[in-house]
């Protein structure tokens, strides 16, 4: 049963109200008849709710009193006043009062000023232990949380944001975040925070300026609205993706490391094979060039032209298994010579088949020799079954092949190189990619290196 404190000063109405809070089904702490008496009672006794005349005779009275132990107490008041003038009633209801009653009053009256009482300060004390709960949580996110009210103002900030931001909560709290917190692409310039309130919002790779240094950060938005469907304000999530940031640095210098000793070790391959066939050396870096150039000009992602670059400097590594002497041979060859040439894309695939590359190296060294029209070698494989990265070296192969100088010939030149290209384009080779290679050197400007 709760407990009730009532100060009254008068006897005979404290005795009345006394039974009144009997009969109404709660128990009577004490019946005091001062500020300093109620003062001792509520020190030994904690009342659940306090009964206080407003007009106590004395020093100060019942609303004087009730803002005294308000700071240390959360006990609800309900005031008693005869008194019905409007100073009287605006000074109670700053006071935070849970109710009062006026002069002469029934039991029933007490008990809805009572119960009405109760309800507000549990539902105020289960706010309370919610918001804890959720300041706790909120302080426990290591990302910066903010909410804003529909007009930009700062209504709470975590304390993982007055970290980041370097400021106190009261310097805080109340501010346009437009004023406080600056977000933008460019880490060397000021930028205000923006985003649409009313509609979810992401920005990755920002920069947050505070106390002279860029912070790394990505951020959400998302808008608060209210039942009646009118726009509240929103919640901010900003997160420091510093760490992150030096975490893909990392990598990226890793593998930057790894792709310049695999570069090396593809040099030392390519002077190897150029070594048995001195005249095609300087061949493989051509045609890697070449199609390099092809592939960026499609437009290809850039993943896709590395494989393309390094497939072209190795795309000959199975000459490393022909004799010596047909390679060099000045002469034309025999169709037996010839038919062991072919078998170089195979033995280059077979030699690399088991290295784990980033990308499809084996395949587009055994491919480089087969035609759209199904009527190249090792497979006979057509159209959409060839890699477009192995169509490009193709393509690359052939035009330098032309315009250099071989055992059996002197160099063609790039127009004759050209012409047979254009002339089997769509049959032999993709139309595109004859396009293209014409193209970085007409319009592009791009020169072999011999």
């Amino acid at each position: 049963m709760k407990n009730i404190l009532l100060v009254e000063d008068d006897r005979i109405t404290s005795k009345l109200i006394q039974k009144y809070i009997y009969d109404i089904g709660y128990n009577l702490a004490s019946a005091a008849s001062s500020p300093e008496e109620a003062l001792e009672v509520i020190e030994k006794k904690q009342p659940d709710l306090i009964l206080m005349d407003i007009n106590l005779e004395g020093n100060i009275d019942g609303i004087e009193f009730a803002n005294s132990i308000s700071s240390k107490y959360t006990i609800p008041f309900v005031y008693i006043t005869s008194s019905v003038d409007y100073s009287t009633i605006e000074r109670a209801k700053k006071s935070n009062a849970y109710g009062y009653i006026i002069k002469p009053f029934d039991k029933r009256d007490l008990r809805a000023a009572v119960e009405m009482a109760f309800l507000r300060h549990e539902m105020e004390r289960r706010i309370r232990e919610d918001e804890k709960k959720m300041a706790t949580i909120l302080n426990s996110i290591v990302d910066m949380v903010v909410v804003v009210d529909s007009d930009g103002y700062i209504n709470y900030i975590n304390a993982a944001g007055l970290k980041m931001l370097a400021k106190e909560r009261d310097f805080v709290i109340g501010k346009p975040i437009s004023e406080i917190v600056k977000i933008g692409s460019d880490p060397k310039e000021d930028s205000d925070v923006f985003f649409p309130m009313s509609m979810n919002y992401i920005e990755f790779n920002n920069y947050l300026k505070t106390n002279g240094k860029s912070i790394p950060v990505d951020f959400t938005s998302t808008p608060l609205w209210m039942e009646n469907g009118k726009l509240k304000g929103a919640v901010l999530v900003i997160r420091d993706i510093t760490q992150q940031v030096e975490y893909d640095k990392k990598i990226q210098e890793s593998m930057e490391i790894l792709s310049r000793a695999m570069h090396g070790t593809v040099d030392v391959i390519t002077k190897t094979v150029e070594s048995r066939d001195p005249y095609t050396a300087g061949h493989q870096k051509n045609v890697a060039d070449i199609a390099t150039e092809i592939a960026k000009f499609m437009g290809l992602k850039r993943d896709v032209v590395e494989g393309v670059k390094l497939a072209g400097q190795i795309h000959d590594l199975g000459k490393i298994g022909i004799p010596a002497e047909i390679l060099n041979k000045p002469g034309r060859i025999s169709e037996i010579e010839f038919a062991l040439i072919k078998t170089h894309s195979q033995i280059g695939y077979d030699i690399l088949k088991n290295i784990d590359f980033p990308w499809p190296v084996a395949d587009i060294v055994l491919q480089h020799h087969e035609k759209i029209n199904g009527t190249g070698y090792p497979n006979g494989l057509k159209g959409e079954e060839i890699l477009i990265e192995a169509k490009i070296i193709a393509v690359a192969d052939v035009l330098e092949a032309m315009a250099s100088h071989r055992p059996y010939r002197a160099a063609l030149g790039l127009e004759v190189a050209f012409a047979e290209l254009g002339k089997h384009k769509g049959t032999l080779f993709d139309e595109e990619i004859v396009e293209a290679c014409i193209l970085i050197f007409k319009d592009k400007g791009f020169r072999l290196k011999f």
